[in-house]
């Protein structure tokens, strides 16, 4: 069954075109979310719990990836947005070298993201990733408010209006 969904996602990725941005939806499961210990691209480890009293969003993707092409400009942007705020993006690649995510981000003007590196895939497994990108809105006490699958523009006034009063 496990290997169905990873079919479903690669025929979606590549036979169904990319035409409308996702929605970002209060979330529906559990709300604790599965803690992780993962590696930045400098080595320096970063874990899910050490962010509590930070609203995080969790971010994940891959350069290959044309959604998450689009989506990690307005990323950038939004982490700029609330630079002075306990706000964190953490976007989280899988099984990419370094040597390869680096000139990606510098291509699409990302370069600024924290980006950890789920080089065994792990974290992708235990957050049930199939589809890139997904992303996950954490509040302040460490709880997934919100949810999207696909991309985003993640500088827009209905995301930002949604982000705000979890910053309060």
């Amino acid at each position: 069954m496990k290997h169905f969904f990873y079919l479903a996602a690669v025929f979606l990725l590549v036979f169904c075109p990319y035409t409308q941005a996702a929605e970002f939806k209060p979330y529906p499961g559990t709300m604790q979310p599965t803690d992780f210990i993962l590696k930045d691209m400098k080595g320096e480890r970063h874990q899910l719990s050490q962010y509590k009293n930070q609203v995080v969003l969790v971010n994940f993707w891959a350069t290959w990836c044309p959604p998450c092409i689009e989506e990690l400009p307005s990323l950038q942007r939004l982490q700029n947005l609330f630079k002075d705020k306990p706000f964190k993006i953490l976007t989280i690649d899988v099984g990419e070298p370094t040597e390869l995510i680096q000139p990606f981000l510098e291509q699409v003007g990302a370069t600024d993201l924290t980006v950890l590196l789920d080089t065994d895939g792990k974290s992708h497994k235990d957050w049930n990733i199939y589809v890139f990108p997904t992303n996950f809105l954490l509040d302040r006490s460490g709880k997934i408010r919100y949810a999207a699958v696909g991309a985003l523009n993640w500088d827009e006034p209905a995301i930002i209006n949604i982000i705000e009063p979890l910053l309060k």
